[in-house]
Order: structure tokens, then sequence, then C-alpha cells
């Protein structure tokens, strides 16, 4: 009889073991360091010691969905997963990111410093699978432990955080914009250049000249039509001190560049071809209208030499202002 005993023993045991799987993860802080000889309890589950890189196993059933998790060491706070449940991947070589935060901890007291460990954490917890929900729940979790370090009250911090969120947006919008606008104009003025005396007789050289108002004409337009809006959007999320600042360098761009230069060029294409439909009919001297038409591209050419330079340089501030926020 104590035999069998013994087998059932022994054999539950194994039952046991082949039913168990390796709980794995990683202890970084903050500031993404691994967070080495950190003692962890697992409710119900013994406790693991993290390594020198930060990482911990644990074995436990494969039955268990979720597992409590608690720090021994008064030291150190968990920020994720905010609720203390690691919850159980179905693969066993999937490795689990704990965040903690010292609770001890006086570095980093400005909120600009605040907003970017943030982002670096949620980006972490986006690259491991982290959803939306626990996102929301970490977010909240790191504005009540954020808070109470930087001793400020809650509701401003969050108010801070969610008009940097606010400029992100805007700067997404904006950014792209801007710079391909200026891609586009001057691409405008290389394609007259090369090609707007030869597009008297080259039906190739007309159609660059086309294909280049038809590339910069959509961005302009794009410009032009949410630009108002984009002012007060970055009154709001910036200060009114940029917010002019963008809409002085707009109207230096509809009014020193598009209407009194690209708007231009592109009523000369139009005179380019007047020209070469007297050619093509035959009329013996369409000369003096070439003539005047080589005369004002070349003026015009000649000046947006001097005014793309200066709106680049204006846009280049207005993008680097918005994306550091700390210049305002």
């Amino acid at each position: 009889m104590k035999l069998v005993y013994t087998f059932l023993f022994l054999f539950s045991s194994a039952l046991i073991f082949a039913q168990s799987i390796s709980l794995r993860g990683k202890v970084i802080d903050i500031d993404k360091r691994p967070v080495k000889n950190l003692s962890i309890r697992f409710t119900s589950f013994g406790e693991s010691v993290t390594t020198g890189s930060g990482e911990f196993v644990i074995i436990i059933p494969q039955s268990v969905q979720f597992i409590d998790i608690m720090i021994r060491d008064e030291n150190w706070l968990i920020l994720y997963p905010v609720d203390g449940k690691i919850p159980v991947p179905a693969d066993p070589n999937f490795v689990t990111t704990v965040i903690v935060s010292e609770n001890n901890s006086s570095t980093g007291k400005s909120l600009n410093e605040s907003m970017v460990k943030y982002n670096e954490l949620e980006s972490i917890l986006k690259d491991v699978g982290t959803t939306n929900t626990e996102l929301k729940s970490f977010f909240e979790k790191f504005i009540e432990l954020e808070a109470k370090r930087l001793e400020i009250s809650e509701i401003k911090l969050k108010d801070e955080f969610e008009k940097q969120g606010r400029r992100k947006q805007i700067f997404a919008e904006v950014s792209p914009v801007l710079n391909e606008y200026l891609l586009r104009v001057k691409n405008l003025k290389t394609n007259f250049e090369m090609s707007y005396e030869l597009a008297f007789v080259s039906n190739p050289s007309v159609e660059h000249l086309n294909n280049a108002i038809r590339l910069y004409n959509p961005v302009y337009d794009t410009i032009y039509n949410n630009y108002n809006y984009w002012q007060k959007e970055i009154s709001t999320a910036w200060d009114e001190n940029l917010s002019e600042k963008f809409a002085s360098s707009i109207s230096y761009m509809i009014d020193d560049v598009h209407k009194s230069y690209i708007f231009q060029l592109n009523e000369n294409v139009k005179l380019i071809n007047d020209v070469r439909l007297k050619i093509g009919e035959g009329e013996s001297n369409p000369e003096e209208l070439k003539s005047k038409v080589i005369q004002n591209v070349s003026a015009i050419l000649k000046n947006l030499d001097i005014k793309i330079p200066i709106l680049e340089s204006r846009f280049n501030e207005i993008i680097t202002r918005m994306q550091h926020s700390d210049l305002n």
C-alpha cells in the first residue's frame, strides 16, 4: 500500500510539473534602466529576485490567467501593471515588462522631463502590446505619482499632458505641409530655370512646367485653406507669440511669394502657349511677346532666389519652436 501511495504522489507531482509554465519578465525603472537584485513576491507562488539585467522567472500553474505581484523593498513602487496584476501570456517565451519607480526619487523636477519620461515609457508599453485600456490606467497612475514628486496638483499635470498631446497632433498636421510646400516651390523654380526657354519650341518642356505647377497647387491650397484653423490651435496649445509668428510666416508665403511671383509664373506659362500658337499659325514675328516672357520669368526667378530662403528660414523657425516647446 505504501508503494501505491508513493507512486500516486510521484505521478501527481509529475502531472503538476507538466502543467506548469515559466513566467518570464523584466523589471525596468522610469528611465528604462534594468533594476537588479529586486525581490518580487508573486502571491501564492513564491518569490523571485531580479538578475543583473533586471530579469526574473517564476514557475506557475498553466491554468493561471493573472498573477498578483508586490515589491518587498519600500523604496520602490510598481508603475506598471498599475493594478499589480500580470496577465499570463499564452507564449511561454514572452517577456513581461514591469515598470517601477523609486519612492524617494528627487531627480528631474521639470514638467518637460516628466513628459519625456512618460513618452518613453508609453512607447515601451506599446511595443510590448499593451492595450489602450491598460495605457489609460498607466497614465492615471503615472500622473498620480509624478504630481506628488513634482509637488503640483494632478489636475495641472494632466492639463499639461493633454496640451502636449494636442501639440503633437497639430505638429503632425502642420510640419509636413510646410516642408512639402518648400519642396514644391523650389521644384517649381528649378523647373522654370531649366525649361522655360525651351518651352517655346518643346512639348516636353511645357509639360515639365505644367507638372511642376500641378504638384505645387494642392500644397498651397492646403495651407491657404487651413492656416486660420492652425493659427488658433497653435495659440491654444502653445502661446500667442508663436501663433503670431506662424500667421506672419504664412502671410509672407501668400503675399510675398505666391501672389507676387508664383502666380505670375503660371500666367507666363499661358503667354508661352500664346507664343507657341502664333508660331504654329505661321505668324512671322512673335519675338516681341517671347522677349517679354523671357524678361518677366527671368526677373521672377531672381526675386525667388531671395524670397524662398527667407521663407524657408521662417518655416524652419516655426517647426523648431513647435517641436521644442521649451524654446517658446
